[in-house]
């Protein structure tokens, strides 16, 4: 009964739990009475409340072996969060079992009930005899005109709930969820077909909190996705890779997009380890490479073959231009000043690094976002992913006066928490910017 609620709050289902349950059910009564008789006898200090505690010991060691179950492997299955809606049908499903249940089994029925009582044992006998049988015995004029008038009702029924589910369906669109996951960048694209994108997934820089497990899974579950189809990497720092290591271990995956890494470091290793262990597919990506997802167009402006070696990660990190219709979006990692500089070489005389919305690289720090950098992208929105009250005092005061300059509205997680753009495929603007 309470299963649906449980999946809504917590989006976990223990496949063990009817087993823990029942066995606890066994052992926690004598382990309540042994603790209470324990704690009168120890007053009275009688000899027999060494040979209590033996048994107390044992039946609560029990108990810890009991609730070690939970590691054993499967325990902890995620799934998505479902509708409220859904949840109502299951519900309702359930009194409609019960209430016909009560209908078959009572003695004196109205003109409404035989009806129902007729079709249930209808339905029951075709089962259990065998069926010719039935077909004989059942299969006449009052029979079929219950069956007729039943079937119209739950007709209505049922076209109406499909209408409802499939209002979602009807309204195509592209889905931009900038999330706040604190200090570090997230970016969970839905496509007008109901694909996933993930590009990056935070981290915290703290053993005491995981951004994947208790952030993104739980978002990513809440949006109704159990599966990711495809996950961009911008590079390996802790604060744009932690979450989707995370996701990586207990959801489903895709296609992974990295860059080449010029330098090995500890979250590239634990990546690693987690493809070969879930043979996991992973793509080297390069400025020049272009992807269309779901006639979205994916173009890989950086990193180019020949790397900057001064702070290897960061100048290295993905560039991609995200184009949908008439809108683009330029996603540009932790890139600085010297990869801009790069980038305008290569892309200066063209408009490729031009876009509606840039996400701030390097969450607003003073060492990236250029002047000339922000003229050729010339974004109508700028997107910072940025932690309340960071260490780091990004974003710089700076960086955010730049952006003015050039009429950019600002959108920053620490202020605006999570901020989603919906775009419509023959729209000419965003048509929705929701903070």
């Amino acid at each position: 009964m309470i299963l649906p609620i449980m999946i809504y709050h917590f989006n976990i289902v223990g496949i063990y739990f009817l087993i823990t349950n029942l066995l606890v059910n066994i052992i926690i009564g004598p382990i309540m009475f042994l603790s209470i008789l324990f704690v009168i006898i120890s007053f009275l200090k009688l000899k027999i409340l060494q040979f209590i505690s033996i048994f107390l010991t044992i039946g609560l060691e029990l108990l810890t072996q009991i609730s070690n179950i939970a590691n054993l492997p499967l325990a902890k299955i995620y799934v998505c969060t479902p509708k409220i809606l859904v949840i109502c049908i299951y519900y309702i499903f359930i009194v409609l079992v019960t209430e016909l249940c009560l209908i078959y089994l009572k003695k004196e029925n109205t003109c409404s009930e035989k009806r129902i009582k007729n079709l249930i044992a209808l339905f029951r006998y075709n089962y259990f005899i065998k069926k010719d049988k039935i077909l004989k015995k059942y299969k006449n004029v009052i029979v079929e005109r219950n069956i007729k008038v039943l079937f119209l009702k739950f007709t209505k029924i049922f076209v109406l709930i499909l209408l409802l589910l499939g209002i979602v369906n009807f309204n195509k669109r592209l889905e931009i969820h900038f999330l706040d996951v604190g200090q570090g960048d997230c970016c969970f694209i839905i496509t007008p077909n109901k694909k996933s994108i993930l590009i990056d997934g935070g981290g915290s820089s703290s053993d005491n909190y995981d951004v994947g497990e208790n952030t993104l899974i739980p978002y990513l579950l809440d949006k109704g996705y159990k599966k990711i189809d495809y996950i961009f990497i911008t590079h390996f720092d802790q604060d744009h890779v932690g979450g989707i290591l995370s996701v990586l271990e207990e959801l489903q995956v895709g296609k992974i997009y990295i860059s080449k890494q010029e330098e090995i470091s500890e979250n590239y290793d634990k990546f690693l380890d987690i493809v070969k262990s879930k043979e996991l597919k992973v793509k080297l990506v390069q400025a020049g490479d272009n992807l269309n997802i779901d006639n979205i167009k994916i173009q890989i402006l950086w990193p180019v073959k020949e790397c900057i070696k001064e702070n290897i990660l960061n100048n290295n990190a993905i560039v991609m231009k995200l184009e949908y219709a008439n809108f683009s979006m330029l996603f540009t990692g932790d890139i600085e000043e010297i990869a801009e500089k790069e980038l305008i070489k290569l892309y200066g005389k063209t408009d490729k690094l031009q876009a509606n919305i840039l996400k701030v690289a390097h969450h607003g720090s003073k060492t990236s976002s250029s002047q000339e950098f922000i003229e050729l992208v010339k974004p109508q929105i700028a997107l910072i992913g940025v932690g309340k009250n960071n260490l780091f005092g990004h974003p710089s005061q700076i960086v955010l006066e730049r952006l003015e300059i050039y009429g950019t509205k600002i959108y920053r997680t620490d202020e605006d928490g999570e901020v989603i753009v919906l775009i419509k495929k023959n729209s000419k603007k965003i048509i929705k910017l929701i903070k």
